[in-house]
């Protein structure tokens, strides 16, 4: 028998979920969701579950990850119960369930909290910054007060704590989301198909590209490149690639030399098209274009503002580099960068940005039991 716990409303309500009680199961949401099929029937179920407060099946469910927040099942709820909010609230819930510190419920639940452990990681990352650039103005000051000892040693002790973290909330979802199998005896999709259509779906955001084709759809008569399914390929892309274009920086050269290696144009195009994307999810959420923009959660902000960040400091550096300007105003903006783009990559598993790795794991148990 399953446990049920009517409490559970009032705790996911602490994640976003607006009033979710008013829904009296009409199955509307579901009716317009161009997600559902056999394979994933939601958001209707996962409403169900919070409000018998069956937390275990939510937290085993792929259609978390599946739903891609285009708001038409909002739009359509005759309650105004809001169940893409409640959707998203979820993911926030497993985010935080997934993760062992107890860090990302505080981080959620708490604003002034999210900001207050930016703010400290973002200290602790500049000074760690510092020990990797001995050589800079603001290096010798700082050490003059801290020891170089005390400041890396912290840095790396950040980095392991977060990078554990990581790991642990990926294998949870992996555990979970495992026992979450289609009861079908038809044959499923083999692992080249499951590659094959995952690939895609990451590749070109197919499923997604159905949220803005119904007629009734804002974006129906818009452009390709203005919908949410490209703002968000776009935003995924570009961080991934500016993402390699570091990596490959930091093994095959010091990142200071040249413009014109494959990493750096790589690194330039990705970067225009994390800006592109990211600056087209603000501008929607400024102007509240659609009902799923209406109301942007702080944790959401803090995404985008950060990658926004990230490619604006990150181009003036590009400009800095090609005309050999080297001056303490242009170290601080380096400095600015590279602590921005290290805390989305530390606060990873404690952020909305977990579902870059928790979608795609979602995708592969999704599309392995789906039918061939």
């Amino acid at each position: 028998m399953a446990n049920i716990n009517p409490d559970f409303a009032e705790e996911i309500k602490k994640y976003g979920a607006k009033d979710f009680n008013a829904c009296f199961n009409c199955g509307n949401c579901t009716a317009v969701c161009g997600l559902t099929d056999k394979n994933a029937n939601f958001p209707r179920m996962l409403i169900r579950y919070g409000m018998l407060g069956q937390q275990e099946e939510i937290l085993k469910s792929k259609e978390l990850w599946l739903c891609y927040a285009c708001g038409e099942c909002s739009l359509n709820c005759p309650r105004q119960a809001a169940p893409g909010d409640y959707m998203a609230a979820l993911r926030r819930y497993a985010i935080a369930a997934y993760e062992p510190t107890g860090l990302t419920k505080l981080i959620f639940k708490s604003n002034p909290f999210s900001i207050f452990i930016t703010l400290i990681l973002a200290v602790v990352l500049g000074f760690f910054l510092l020990t990797i650039k001995p050589d800079y103005i603001i290096s010798r000051w700082i050490f003059e007060i801290m020891p170089y000892e005390v400041i890396h040693n912290m840095g790396l002790v950040i980095f392991s704590l977060t990078g554990l973290s990581m790991v642990w909330g990926i294998f949870t979802l992996i555990r979970k989301i495992s026992k979450d199998k289609v009861k079908d005896d038809k044959k499923k999709n083999t692992l080249w198909s499951t590659i094959r259509k995952v690939s895609d779906e990451l590749g070109t955001m197919r499923r997604y590209r159905t949220c803005d084709s119904e007629e009734e759809s804002h974006w129906k008569t818009k452009p390709e490149y203005v919908k949410p399914w490209f703002v968000h390929w776009s935003i995924m892309w570009g961080f991934l690639g500016l993402l390699l274009a570091t990596i490959l920086d930091f093994i095959l050269k010091d990142p200071a030399t040249s413009i014109w290696l494959p990493s750096r144009i790589l690194g330039t195009a990705a970067g225009i098209m994390m800006m592109y994307g990211a600056s087209l999810a603000i501008y929607y959420r400024i102007n509240k274009v659609t009902r799923s923009y209406k109301e942007t959660n702080l944790a959401d902000w803090m995404l985008l503002i950060f990658l926004w960040i990230a490619g604006f400091t990150g181009f003036w550096l590009e400009v800095s580099v090609g005309i050999a300007a080297e001056n303490l105003f242009n170290q601080i903006i380096f400095m600015l960068h590279t602590i921005v783009s290290m805390e989305l990559v530390l606060l990873f598993a404690f952020s909305k940005f977990a579902h870059a790795i928790y979608r795609p794991v979602a995708l592969w148990f999704y599309y392995n039991n789906t039918q061939k």
